[in-house]
């Protein structure tokens, strides 16, 4: 039989040749006049439009708004954007959670290291609060020099109800009806006839952690919720969700959102009693002064988030 040679296909696309100094150059500047022109930030609200589930946020400084997508403006209740900006979180979210915010702002900021997919709480639409992950960035100038902070917050209404397929969809479904229990990988792993490493490793490449870790995210989620829609004890919530005891709840609460349950609890209270009166926001003022002084009681700032950076 006759060999033939295997000849190579022509790429459908072709690499891009590399430009003369000064062409390449005369681009940079070309694209730099257009980017002038262009109303960036309107560009943004008009794509995040069809992305719902995002939040998109631009901060001059630790806490320092200098913009905040349509979808923030429609929760905090504000039709004029400019009356934002230069405000700080802690005039617009209860004083714990800012301080949550502020935190992380100035984390980027000091390090130059983005923040990606932690855990963060805000807020829906319907002013009620809601487990979301945090992209945090450094924002620079055409220099390089560090001048603020970019991100958004990706909604999870159903944390644990993904798409996953099975075996994986039955393991999540038992964690979520057994939080009160006792959960191992090893029950995991005989549930799905597979070896422990096999699960691990599942549930790494769908879910980015451990089932560990898994475990106690999906705990803390349900924590959450009990925390805001009900008068529950921090003892029966703990034991709900299958924590030991009251310390433990606290301890993972504050690892995974920066706050303890009580703080968190009245600050959830503070924003919902705002939520219920639609239009409070929309004067462009600092927020009313008896959330102001209430969070003053609870030892928070709310104008320390306009400190400058060093």
């Amino acid at each position: 039989m006759k060999k033939t040679t295997r000849k190579h296909l022509p790429f459908l696309i072709a690499p891009p040749r590399q430009l003369p100094p000064e062409v390449r150059l005369a681009r940079l500047r070309d694209r730099a006049r257009w980017l002038k022109k262009v109303d960036l930030l309107q560009a943004f609200n008009s794509l995040f439009d069809f992305m719902p589930e995002y939040r998109v946020f631009l901060k001059r400084r630790p806490g320092e708004i200098m913009f905040l997508s349509r979808a923030m403006l429609q929760t905090l209740h504000i039709e004029d954007e400019a009356c934002l900006i230069g405000m700080s979180d802690y005039d617009l979210t209860p004083g714990p959670l800012a301080e949550v915010y502020y935190a992380r702002d100035e984390l980027v900021l000091r390090t130059g290291r983005p923040i990606v997919g932690a855990l963060e709480v805000w807020f829906t639409r319907e002013g009620l609060p809601q487990w979301f992950t945090c992209y945090k960035l450094p924002l620079k100038d055409r220099r390089g020099k560090l001048v603020g902070v970019i991100g958004f917050l990706k909604e999870y209404p159903n944390f644990v109800n993904l798409p996953v397929r099975e075996p994986l969809k039955s393991l999540v479904a038992h964690i979520q009806s057994n939080l009160s229990k006792k959960i191992t990988v090893q029950e995991l792993a005989d549930m799905a006839y597979l070896s422990t490493r096999q699960v691990q490793r599942m549930f790494r490449d769908v879910f980015g952690v451990s089932p560990k870790e898994f475990i106690t995210k999906v705990r803390i989620h349900q924590a959450v919720h009990l925390l805001t829609e009900t008068d529950m004890s921090l003892k029966d919530i703990a034991l709900e969700v299958g924590f030991c005891d009251q310390s433990a709840l606290t301890f993972y609460l504050r690892r995974e959102i920066g706050v303890t349950p009580l703080k968190f609890r009245k600050a959830a209270k503070a924003w919902k009693a705002q939520a219920d009166s639609p239009g409070v926001w929309q004067s462009g003022l600092t927020a009313p002064s008896s959330l102001r002084k209430k969070l003053l009681q609870e030892g928070t700032k709310p104008n320390s988030g306009r400190r400058k950076v060093s």
